[in-house]
């Protein structure tokens, strides 16, 4: 990408304040995809953690009730 400068000198200051402020706006769309992405993130991180709860659940309550069934057989 060229930069692209004005020649005359007193012109420098306001193109140097209106990259500036291309820049910051360019900046603040990033940092809100930013955060965006990270909602996303911390939203599938929950549902993946809920998910494997009931996975684990699920898990112990099969054990519980297999000891249970094993120990009904048993007496």
């Amino acid at each position: 990408m060229a930069v692209r400068r004005c020649f005359y000198r007193p012109m420098w200051a306001s193109w140097d304040e209106k990259r500036i402020k291309r820049i910051e706006r360019k900046m603040d769309r990033i940092e809100q995809k930013m955060d965006d992405g990270f909602a996303s993130l911390r939203t599938e991180s929950r549902a993946d953690f809920r998910l494997l709860l009931g996975v684990l659940l699920a898990m112990f309550m099969a054990m519980i009730l297999g000891f249970a069934g094993i120990l009904f057989q048993l007496s």
